[in-house]
């Protein structure tokens, strides 16, 4: 077993090598000159580690003969079952609706398109799709029989009740005024099934009266089920369509870590203490506003509105014009930024 341990890692590196000389060789015009059949090479590959069951070490070979322009569908599908196999749901679903829709009317991907949905709870969706299947397309009377139980069961089990448990954690999320309550049900639906509850989810993260705190909670739990619905959330008088599989929140974040660190630089070695407090009060900050963004996007006036606000919270003298001057600013530009890092004070996290 250790012999096949070590071809199979031999082969994997000798790929590997003859992959990146391949990219490295080129002509007197800066040209990259393939090796004969290397994309042949790298799906060959592929297939014998996808049929050996070894689905990362398959998905490495077809995505790489993809980067060269391999854009064949048996390499295409073959992606998508590497990507089900390890469990990449989404990826898995949005490759395969991306191959049903250049081919239509191809059977075996609508079925193993919708395991995937059935498999990720996706019933409404799955609805949708066998609908338009047995509408639209010619189908042998065997395959037409199995979707139209299978359409049966999906308006089923998006017609059912919720489960008693379930209901209950919902209902008291939408309907007690604690906010550490609703925090304490959104950490119990983390071990649990929320498709189901989906609907009440997003009625609470378009009600105006709920506590943003909550809303980033419920939001960051959406993402980590992939719930790739859209969703509305409300927040300070703003709303904004999202679908949380697709948010990422560090790109998202990049111009508060962005802000920080120029803080750090400015002020954590005058004062430490200080620069601590300041930081505290913009991870709150941003925490709390996400997913929008902080506006507008001045990095310097943030800096000096946190400065500022800082030393407020310090019982620290400080003049904001004087503040506002170092870096670079005015006292009129950071006024309402300190009003509006002082509002989120209001709301309490515990």
């Amino acid at each position: 077993m250790f012999c096949l341990y070590l071809a199979g890692k031999l082969v994997t590196l000798v790929s590997k090598i003859l992959l990146e000389r391949a990219k490295m060789n080129k002509d007197k015009n800066g040209k990259v000159i393939l090796f004969p059949r290397v994309k042949e090479r790298l799906v060959e590959e592929g297939l014998e580690a996808l049929q050996a069951k070894r689905y990362e070490e398959a998905l490495y070979f077809f995505s790489e003969a993809e980067q060269l322009g391999e854009r064949r569908f048996s390499v295409q599908l073959s992606i998508a079952v590497c990507h089900y196999e390890l469990g990449n749901f989404h990826e898995a679903e949005r490759r395969l609706r991306v191959l049903l829709q250049e081919n239509e009317g191809n059977m075996d991907l609508l079925q193993m398109y919708l395991s995937i949905l059935m498999q990720t709870h996706r019933y409404e969706q799955a609805e949708t799709v066998i609908r338009d299947a047995l509408r639209h397309h010619p189908l042998p009377a065997s395959l037409r029989e199995n979707l139209l139980n299978l359409f049966r069961f999906v308006q089923k089990m998006n017609k059912r009740p919720l489960p008693p448990a379930e209901q209950a954690k919902v209902q008291r999320l939408l309907e007690s005024s604690d906010i550490t309550e609703h925090m304490h049900v959104i950490r119990q639906l983390e071990k649990e099934d929320i498709v189901p509850v989906l609907p009440q989810l997003k009625q609470y993260l378009v009600n105006e009266t709920n506590s943003p705190i909550v809303k980033t909670m419920l939001l960051r739990l959406l993402t980590l089920k992939k719930i790739d619905d859209v969703v509305i959330v409300e927040k300070f008088g703003k709303r904004i369509e999202v679908t949380p599989a697709l948010l990422n929140e560090q790109a998202e974040t990049a111009f508060a870590a962005e802000l920080l660190e120029r803080l750090e630089h400015c002020l954590a070695s005058e004062n430490p203490g200080l620069y601590d407090v300041a930081a505290e009060i913009w991870l709150r900050y941003t925490y709390v506003l996400y997913p929008f963004s902080p506006e507008p996007a001045a990095s310097k006036a943030w800096m000096a509105a946190l400065h500022f606000v800082a030393c407020q919270f310090q019982g620290v003298p400080a003049a904001m014009e004087k503040i506002a001057a170092r870096y670079g600013v005015s006292g009129e530009e950071i006024a309402p930024l300190c009003d509006k890092l002082c509002e989120i004070e209001n709301f309490s996290y515990f």
